[in-house]
């Protein structure tokens, strides 16, 4: 008699995680090849601008020094390096800029914090009793949806950090409320605490505050909770001390970056008494518009300013180089989660998740005014966008649920729970075809009717001479249609899977392939921000870095050539320049600058005062005679379009004597 075969169960299995994290990382290194098989850096429009040149400044004098430095003189006439805010100086995993090239270690960096993120996203679902299938989708989703991955493209660092660790947050928050011995308690607040202050050491000031956002809202909920399962306040009186311990750990621990970054902004800095740095204006700008919200369905429907896919961003925004979408798949799961899952959890995320998607939206609807005038700081923070972080994991969370709902219950559930479920799960890949249909019949019309409901001004705003807005989005149709058909495409096929495993059909296996939907179509539309530079067409020396590397004496350099000699380029060759680019300089030498506008860089009196020496000026102009005095102003090199003008007229730089 043949003994029965056991079918394959990923919950008793050991492998089964750790295969499937083996799998995800493979998929990854094949989303990051054209950067892990080369020895090129990864493409961040911020890191080329900026973050070369911070990073560079803090490795170089660490390794000289053996301490972190305290002075950037290289910028502005010189600014606080820790002061205001270079980047991550203290933040502990990205110690890989210390080992190796620095344009192949920041690339690593975020490469390891985009898969731990799904590590940790894994963890995290398994507080909330998910199983490891259902976990790991949670993983995925939230590892791969384009709002992570996007944010390799603008190299925001930071942003990506934060996302990262916010799982970790939830994970430590929540096994802290659920630990019964104290013991065990202050030890989960203690980590979570931990995880707050390197948050904070990211340093991402708005996405850490929006962290403690979240801890707030999800303690509130912990507690109302508690207090109804045991009618008693003392029983919520611990983990709420608990709490607030965490919370003054994380700020103890960053300290170090984050007291003096607060003291010289509110003190020191051109966003202090900023009226133009405050009010509605400034916290609506860089919200989620109508474009953006659809682009969670369509992630190609607002298009982006992508350097290697043909697509044009036609939203509201000036530009957009990132996508906040969560993932259609994800979305599609989450709606499961939502509906049927039914445990309290379940409907807390989906209210965390509605209120970071309504607070993005910022001034696209009325219950901004909610926020701006109900929450404290609000009028001084910018981009409500950034908040996506939480949509994304309460999305990815929910689609776990979704899953989990599917292994526990889809094939014992009533009749009506059954119809209204068979109604979700064929009627959301339903949808998606009938917008691919419309969009493929008569896309230019379907653009039309959008702008005429939602983009009034898309006709008549120009971007260049002859084309609008609307044409814009009709130059973006072709990725617009094939986005539509691959998110219906995915959605069908996982409908289909869910169906088979819940008809008895199949088994859960068909719930493992289920797992390689949302990362496959993620890759697809996230392969676009991924892209690489060869980092000796920006940062190799040339004539004009050579000439100041060997000019002896205290001088600094104005750039009147534009982008022609990037901004930060002759500050990594340790050249002091007059302006420089960062943003949070000292406020009198911004004001002394003429602004943000920078309306006295060409003042004579200015350019003397600060010692510019010498200036880049464009090699077929003449420069006007006795402009910056009685000396002269001599051409000392020519190199292609750029010479080189030596200013005799500037002061000398002030020194402090000891006799």
């Amino acid at each position: 008699m043949k003994r029965k075969q056991k079918s394959f169960d990923p919950e008793k299995s050991p492998f089964f995680t750790p295969i499937a994290f083996g799998v995800i990382f493979i998929a990854l290194v094949i989303l990051f090849r054209d950067f892990i098989f080369s020895n090129k850096m990864l493409y961040g429009s911020d890191t080329i601008q900026a973050g070369i040149f911070f990073r560079s400044l803090l490795v170089d004098y660490v390794k000289q020094h053996g301490s972190i430095p305290q002075w950037n003189p290289f910028i502005f006439g010189g600014m606080p390096y820790v002061e205001a805010f270079h980047g991550d100086i203290f933040y502990p995993f990205s110690f890989l800029k210390f080992f190796g090239s620095i344009f192949r270690m920041l690339g690593w960096i975020l490469f390891l914090h985009i898969f731990f993120a799904g590590v940790f996203m894994y963890f995290a679902a398994r507080q909330f009793k998910l199983s490891k299938i259902a976990s790991v989708l949670s993983g995925i989703c939230y590892m791969f949806a384009p709002y992570l991955v996007s944010l390799v493209a603008p190299g925001h660092d930071g942003k990506i950090f934060v996302t990262t660790l916010f799982p970790l947050v939830i994970l430590f928050l929540d096994r802290g409320f659920e630990s019964k011995r104290f013991i065990k308690a202050l030890f989960n607040f203690s980590l979570l605490g931990l995880v707050l202050g390197i948050i904070i050491l990211s340093p991402h000031p708005q996405m850490s505050y929006f962290t403690l956002w979240a801890v707030g809202f999800y303690t509130i909920f912990k507690l109302i909770v508690g207090y109804i399962k045991t009618k008693s306040l003392s029983s919520i009186f611990r983990p709420s001390l608990l709490t607030l311990y965490a919370i003054i750990i994380g700020l103890l621990l960053s300290a170090i970056q984050f007291y003096p970054g607060y003291y010289y902004t509110t003190h020191f800095s051109p966003r202090a008494e900023n009226d133009s740095k405050s009010g509605w204006d400034w916290a609506t700008s860089w919200s989620l518009h109508e474009e953006e919200a659809f682009s969670q369905l369509i992630p190609e429907f607002s298009g982006t300013n992508s350097k290697s896919v043909k697509t044009y961003y036609w939203g509201k925004n000036y530009f957009k180089d990132n996508s906040e979408s969560a993932g259609v798949i994800a979305i599609f799961l989450a709606l499961l989660g939502l509906l049927f899952y039914r445990r309290k959890e379940s409907y807390f995320f989906g209210g965390l998740a509605l209120f970071a998607f309504l607070y993005a939206l910022g001034a696209t609807t009325p219950f901004f005014k909610i926020f701006y005038y109900l929450i404290p700081k609000v009028k001084s923070l910018r981009a409500p966008s950034m908040i996506m972080f939480m949509f994304s994991f309460s999305i990815a969370l929910l689609a776990g649920m979704g899953i989990q709902f599917v292994i526990d219950k889809s094939r014992t559930i009533k009749e009506k729970t059954a119809k209204n479920f068979n109604i979700l799960l064929f009627g959301f890949p339903g949808l998606m075809f009938l917008l691919a249909l419309l969009f493929n019949a008569n896309g230019k019309g379907m653009l039309s009717l959008w702008a005429s409901l939602f983009y009034g001004k898309a006709p008549t705003m120009m971007v260049q001479a002859g084309i609008s807005k609307l044409d814009v989005a009709y130059m973006n149709l072709p990725q617009i249609q094939s986005g539509a058909w691959f998110a219906f495409l995915f959605c069908l096929l996982a409908a289909l899977l869910i169906w088979l495993y819940r008809s008895g059909k199949a088994g859960v296996s068909v719930l493992i392939i289920l797992l390689l939907l949302p990362m496959i179509n993620d890759m697809r539309f996230d392969s676009r921000f991924v892209d690489t530079v060869n980092p000796s067409n920006y940062w190799s020396p040339n004539p004009i870095t050579n000439f100041f590397t060997k000019t002896q004496g205290k001088y600094r350099v104005m750039n009147f050539v534009g982008s022609a000699i990037p901004e930060d380029l002759l500050p990594y060759f340790k050249v002091e320049v007059v302006v420089g680019y960062h943003g949070n300089q000292l406020r009198w030498y911004d004001e002394l600058l003429g602004g943000p506008q920078k309306t006295n860089q060409a003042n004579p009196r200015f350019l003397n005062l600060v010692g510019a020496k010498y200036i880049l000026f464009p090699a077929n102009r003449q420069f006007p005679a006795n402009y910056l005095g009685s000396q002269s102003v001599t051409t000392v090199k020519t190199y292609g379009s750029v010479q080189i003008l030596q200013n005799d007229n500037a002061f000398p730089r002030v020194y402090l004597t000891g006799q």
